[in-house]
């Protein structure tokens, strides 16, 4: 695995991510374990999500992986992103655009 720094943070990850979208949709848990299991034993280390990959469910099924594995948690960098509204509330629908 070959990795590279990310940015100016000083943080080094793997060049390969492993992107989430599928767990808890076509991925079970059981699944998606696996494949972190996979990735993580590949030397991989950059972990993509997003709190509306399978309505949260995907970021569930990262954080039980992460508790079960205390030592390689270490070493991975979870990166996420928000764009699209969850729900209707204020805290979980998209920003009013600016007038």
């Amino acid at each position: 695995m070959r990795y590279r720094t990310l940015g100016n943070s000083g943080a080094v990850v793997s060049t390969y991510a492993l992107g989430t979208m599928t767990f808890g949709a076509e991925a079970d848990s059981n699944t998606s374990h696996a494949l972190l299991d996979t990735f993580e034993a590949a030397g991989g280390t950059l972990v993509d999500t997003a709190d509306v990959y399978s309505a949260g469910v995907s970021e569930q099924i990262i954080g039980t992986w992460l508790a079960a594995h205390p030592v390689e948690r270490e070493q991975i960098v979870l990166t996420t992103k928000g764009r699209f509204p969850m729900g209707s509330g204020p805290t979980t629908s998209a920003p009013a655009a600016a007038t």
